[in-house]
């Protein structure tokens, strides 16, 4: 596996609610673990070139990933309300899946702090992300370059 499936087959073993990890939800928990880890480390933790789509950042990498995986699964299911959605799961052992130990604390703390979330909570935590209340819609975003610029703000003037 790639670093990117390794990533997601993570947030799918260690989630508390597997069915809302969909299409949506996994990757907007990529996008807080690259912020996070922008802010935290100077660095993202993927290679994605996100993208400030109609619905936040989304990009089709995620899912993409997923889908030419092995022991991924991508599942339609209807919602309570009827409507259609796509759960992704991992499948396979645990134990194949490689990671530091940084990137499990941040995408453990990711999780800690959105598990409670309810999906329109969720994505209303997205938008209130500094990259997010920034940047204009369709534009990318340099997350490195904006955690800097967020921590200047953020520091305290002398």
């Amino acid at each position: 596996m790639n670093k990117l499936q390794n990533i997601i087959a993570f947030i799918c073993a260690n989630y508390p609610h597997k069915s809302e990890l969909t299409k949506a939800r996994v990757t907007k928990l990529v996008y807080l673990a690259d912020w996070f880890s922008a802010l935290l480390d100077k660095k993202q933790m993927t290679d994605i070139k996100w993208v400030f789509n109609h619905y936040g950042p989304y990009v089709d990498d995620v899912v993409d990933a997923a889908h030419s995986g092995f022991g991924f699964k991508v599942e339609h299911q209807n919602t309570m309300y009827g409507t259609s959605k796509y759960v992704l799961s991992y499948n396979g052992r645990e134990n194949s899946i490689k990671l530091e130990e940084r990137d499990k604390e941040i995408l453990n703390a990711v999780m800690e702090k959105t598990k409670t979330m309810y999906f329109n909570q969720f994505v209303d935590y997205v938008y209130s992300t500094y990259p997010v209340k920034t940047k204009e819609r369709y534009s990318t975003f340099n997350l490195v370059k904006l955690a800097e610029d967020y921590s200047r703000q953020e520091a305290p003037t002398k």
